[in-house]
């Protein structure tokens, strides 16, 4: 693939993922379980997890940017130019969570999950600061927690880039310090600003993203990389499947730093990327931010349509949970064209 061209594979990983979590949370917040079957929450496997993959995907996106500050791009530059591309969207996701919390509120006469809406909450979920760093999380549109450890994980590795570069340091140290300052965190249990269950999944998780890139840069994939990364994939798979109990110890690690990386060099092996090499993918790749930006207010305007127009809807359903998904996407695309490409354009030209 030539420098600068989209990469599908990683774009198909993002869909995949982007539609599990929307799963995870459907069964989760409509209080769903599917008997026998698969399920994506209270089942044998937290797919919670995924969020791990954007983590180590967003750490992926990330590698360019370390010749970038070491040629002296600015943190102005660097860090408006992210809260920019996703401030307008929080912010309209936010301020709408809250609205239809107030709506909730009015026909259901009671909170969705104690969730109260305020005005602080509003604006630091805008900010991209809810949650890792140093604020109580108000659980405004709560899935965004995601997006402000991420928003921290940017500012630790602008400097941690910058400060190596001054004083002659391989960055590489500051990676694999920051995988096992969020492992200890996880092991140990501790909760302090930017020191704690949310911050370290971000810090173990796009850290770890960022050194795969390194290594992918500098290795070509062969037959026996995609050969080696099947292979641990169907593994891990059926040992999940059959024996979690064997697996159920350091999962998020496995996932994190076995699972995940076998799924991406799988998907950038030249048989399987030649298959997803689709604009398609790409497009749809791109829509996904906006479709986990909205998939979980549309949870609360389910729920305000069931009540004002007396929908008799089959919640614990497959097909239900399909079609909610198809909705969330249909939504994200208008998001996409309406309001993120458009202020993606104006930043760019700003900036």
């Amino acid at each position: 693939m030539k420098s600068g061209e989209r990469d599908y594979s990683l774009d198909f990983i993002k869909i995949i993922s982007t539609i599990f979590i929307i799963f995870h949370h459907y069964q989760q917040v409509m209080g769903v379980y599917f008997e026998n079957k698969i399920n994506f929450f209270n089942g044998k496997f937290y797919f919670g997890y995924v969020v791990e993959m954007f983590f180590v995907l967003s750490g992926l996106f990330m590698y360019t940017y370390v010749e970038k500050i070491q040629d002296n791009l600015t943190f102005v530059k660097f860090y408006l130019r992210r809260l920019g591309r996703l401030f307008p969207l929080l912010m309209v996701g936010a301020i709408s969570y809250e609205i239809f919390l107030v709506i909730y509120q009015h026909m259901y006469y009671d909170s969705w999950f104690g969730i109260t809406p305020t005005f602080w909450g509003t604006v630091i979920s805008s900010l991209g600061i809810q949650d890792g760093w140093a604020l109580p999380n108000p659980c405004v549109n709560n899935p965004t927690w995601y997006i402000s450890v991420l928003m921290l994980c940017y500012v630790i590795f602008y400097f941690g880039v910058y400060i190596a570069k001054r004083l002659d340091l391989k960055v590489q140290y500051l990676f694999v310090f920051m995988i096992f300052l969020g492992m200890g965190i996880n092991t140990y249990g501790i909760n302090l600003p930017f020191l704690n269950s949310s911050s370290c999944r971000g810090y173990y998780a796009f850290f770890f993203g960022v050194l795969l890139a390194q290594f992918l840069n500098k290795h070509d994939i062969g037959k026996v990389d995609t050969i080696i990364s099947v292979i641990m994939i169907i593994v891990i798979t059926f040992l999940i499947i059959f024996h979690y109990d064997f697996m159920a110890s350091g999962i998020n690690y496995i996932m994190t730093f076995m699972y995940y990386p076998a799924l991406i060099i799988l998907c950038k092996s030249k048989i399987v990327s030649r298959v997803l090499n689709r604009k398609i993918i790409g497009k749809l790749g791109q829509i996904s931010f906006d479709v986990f930006i909205w998939h979980n207010p549309l949870f609360l305007v389910l729920q305000i349509c069931i009540k004002a127009f007396k929908w008799n809807i089959d919640l614990n359903s497959y097909l239900t949970m399909i079609v909610y998904a198809v909705v969330c996407y249909i939504i994200g695309t208008f998001s996409y064209y309406i309001i993120e490409r458009p202020t993606a354009k104006l930043i760019d030209k700003k900036l």
